[in-house]
Parts: structure tokens; sequence; C-alpha cells
């Protein structure tokens, strides 16, 4: 019984017992049925107040449970909105799923590395390595911490790591259940430590083979070539082209550990484009005029310095002018100008020749340590085959980048973006225009 009702009860009673004494006195016979009728009206009218009072109660609790779910949700939601943005500015890749493994939030970082990314969508369309599904599957029925290494090949190859966490239990009544995946790219690790084992491969091969040449004709010479003066001639000029080699490598070799030392110090003087390239044609002119090559400089007098190494840059173009004396073959002639592709932020020099050209094939490797696109056995013992790696060193400090464009029989261009200083007045003046 509701305790609200009790009064009512109490005084319903009342009324029907003084009416029923009053009905059986000395009162006329019709007065005892309308005293039962009214008592018996009395009581369902408490009876309905009853039901009435604890329907209402009813919907009451009803209401409460409703008010503390609507709550819970929203506090959930809250929580939701605050994890998404804390995982949005962390700066690791991060991917939340629910228990059925469809995708709930994905962080940027992580959005650069998968690819088909679509909320809703289940987690085997977005990452497909059995590897991984397998460890989430694995979480997911066992409530527990799992990292695993995979790879995925698409949108290009990585290597990965996932550690996937839970901050409930599937057994808990806490709202928020979803699993955190967060991912770990390797793959750069790998490339680098890759490359630095093709590196001491190359290079201890590189060293190997003008040692080994130097270390055969000094075996001659001591034996039995020991008297013959043409042959120790012969035999000594070729061993200085061998030391010459190796001393070219060890230069071009310390020149990348520098530049590796050095790729992220600042760069705070100014040089002349114009210059370097004058200075260099003047050292360069006796290998040209031996070579039968013509060089010319038809970059305008007038550009404006810009912030650079001046010993790296000399560096630079005498890397690209040198390669395109020995690879472009006798009578071909070298330009080196400015290009009339513009940049607001850039400037464009390019060193072209209109010599052999190169086959497309190799021109996405030709910055790789000791590659050599050249077949010319002879112009291949000439190089260190490092040139246009130290390019790119450079131009990674100055903040540029190297672009390179042949055709077989057409020449080659080898264009080297670097960013330029502008002044206040004339960044004004841009502005204006634009």
């Amino acid at each position: 019984m509701n305790p609200r009702n009790g009064p009512y009860l109490l005084f319903a009673t009342s009324v029907s017992i003084i009416l029923f004494l009053f009905a059986f006195m000395e009162y006329p016979n019709w007065v005892l049925p309308i005293t039962a009728s009214f008592s018996f009206f009395i009581f369902y009218m408490y009876l309905s107040s009853t039901r009435i009072s604890n329907t209402n109660h009813a919907n009451e609790l009803k209401k409460i449970a409703i008010e503390e779910e609507i709550k819970e949700i929203q506090n959930s939601k809250m929580t939701y909105k605050v994890i998404k943005g804390l995982l949005n500015i962390i700066p690791s890749p991060f991917i939340l799923i629910d228990r059925t493994g469809c995708l709930t939030f994905i962080n940027s970082k992580a959005e650069s590395i998968v690819s088909n990314i679509s909320i809703g969508s289940h987690i085997s369309t977005i990452i497909r390595s059995p590897k991984f599904l397998l460890a989430i599957e694995d979480a997911i029925n066992n409530d527990k911490e799992i990292i695993v290494q995979f790879e995925i090949e698409i949108p290009q190859f990585r290597q990965l790591e996932a550690h996937i966490f839970f901050i409930s239990s599937s057994k808990s009544s806490d709202k928020f259940n979803d699993i955190f995946i967060q991912l770990t790219d390797n793959s750069d690790n790998i490339r680098v430590e890759k490359m630095r084992t093709d590196f001491v491969a190359n290079a201890s091969h590189e060293l190997r083979t003008p040692l080994s040449s130097i270390a055969g004709y000094i075996e001659t010479l001591q034996g039995h070539a020991k008297d013959d003066e043409k042959t120790r001639d012969i035999f000594l000029e070729l061993m200085g082209k061998q030391a010459y080699k190796m001393e070219r490598l060890i230069q071009d070799l310390m020149s990348l550990s520098r530049l590796e030392v050095q790729e992220t110090k600042p760069i705070t003087t100014k040089c002349s484009i114009f210059d370097i390239i004058e200075e260099l044609l003047e050292n360069l002119k006796p290998i040209a005029i031996d070579s039968k090559v013509t060089i010319s400089n038809n970059i305008s007098k007038k550009m404006e310095p810009i912030t650079g190494d001046h010993s790296q840059l000399t560096q630079m173009y005498s890397n690209l002018i040198e390669n395109g004396i020995k690879y472009s073959g006798p009578g071909s002639k070298i330009k080196i100008y400015e290009s009339k592709e513009k940049s607001t932020s850039m400037i464009a020099i390019v060193v072209a020749d209109n010599g052999k050209g190169i086959s497309s094939e190799h021109i996405n490797r030709l910055t790789e340590r000791f590659y050599r696109a050249n077949s010319n056995a002879e112009l291949e013992k000439e190089g260190t085959g490092l040139g246009l790696s130290i390019v790119k060193h450079i131009l990674i400090r100055h903040g540029g980048r190297l672009q390179i464009r042949s055709q077989l029989s057409k020449g080659s261009k080898f264009i080297t973006w670097l960013p330029h200083s502008v002044s206040k007045k004339k960044r004004k003046s841009e502005k204006k225009v634009s």
C-alpha cells in the first residue's frame, strides 16, 4: 500500500462504519442500500486512487531512470569528445573501434598511414593484414592488451606496430568500451638501417676495388716487371689514377657525413649564384676544353643573392657541371640558366646538356648512393657514384629539391629549386599584385 493513501483509507473506513451504524438503527429500509452503495463507492474510489497512485509512482521511477540514462549517455558523449580531442592533438596515429570491429574514430596521423577510411566500416576493410586482424579478434575475445607487428602494401609498403588496449572491460558497465589501436610506423627506421647496411657494403666494395688494383700493380712491379721501365711507367700512372679515385671517394664520403650532421643546422649567410657559377666555369675550363664541351653561364648578374652556404652550393653545382662534361660527350653544350617556371618562394637554376640523355627507369634512382646509370665502364671508373647523393643532401639542408628531366639522345636537365630571399618591399608589392 502506498503510504500517501493512508489518511484517505482511514477517512473512507470511518465514514463507512458510521453509515452502517445509521443504517442498522431505526431508520427507513431504503437507508441501508443507499449507505451500502455509498460505502462501496468510497472503497471503489480508494482502489482507483491507489491504482492511479501506483501507476504515477511507476511512471515517476521510469522518468528518473530515463533521466539518469540520458545523463549517462551525455557524460559518455562528453568523455568521447574529450578523448577524441586528445587523440587529435597527440602526435601518434590512433584508431578507435567498437567491439564488433567497426571504426568509430581515426585521427589525422593515422589517416596519413592507411587508406579506404570510412567511419562505421569494419577494420578489415582498412587494414587487411591477417596477422593484425587475428590480434584484434584475440584482444576482443579475451579482453587483453596485445602488441603486434605487421606489414601493409596499400597505399604504400609500411612496417607497422599496433598496440591494442582497452579503457574498460566488456564485462564492465562503463558505456565507453571502445578499443584503442596505437600505430607506430617503423618503415623509416628499417629503411635507414637498410641504407646504412647497403652504404657500408657499397663503400667497402668501392674502396676495395682500387686498393686491389694498386696491390696488384705493386706486386707486378716487385716481380718480373721490376726492371721494365716502360711497364713501370704505365703501372705508376694507373696506380696514380686509382689513388686519386680513392681520394675522391673518401672526400665524398666525408662530405656526406658532414652534410648529414649539418642537415638541420640553419643557414644565415647569403651568396650569389651568378658568382658561384662564374668561379666554377673558370676552374673547370681546362677539363671542358679537354673534353671538347662548351659551357655557358646564362644567369643574370642582377639576380638577388640567396640565403645559402657558399662552399656547399659550389660543391653542388660543381658536381652537376662535371657530370654534364663527363656524360654528355664531346661536342655537347652545357647551359646554366634560371628557369622560367615561377614559384612565390623558390628559384629554379637549371644545368642542361644536349648529350646522350638518361633512360627513364634510372631517373628515380640517380640520387641513391653509389648508383650509376651509365653503362660505359670507363666512365664508371672515373666517378664515385656519390655526386648526386651529395647534391640531394645539400638541397635538403637549404630547404630545396632536385628535379631531373631527361630523354635518350636529347640530353638532360638537372633543376635545383632553392628558396630565395625576398625583401619586405618586394613582398608587399607581390601581395598587391596577387
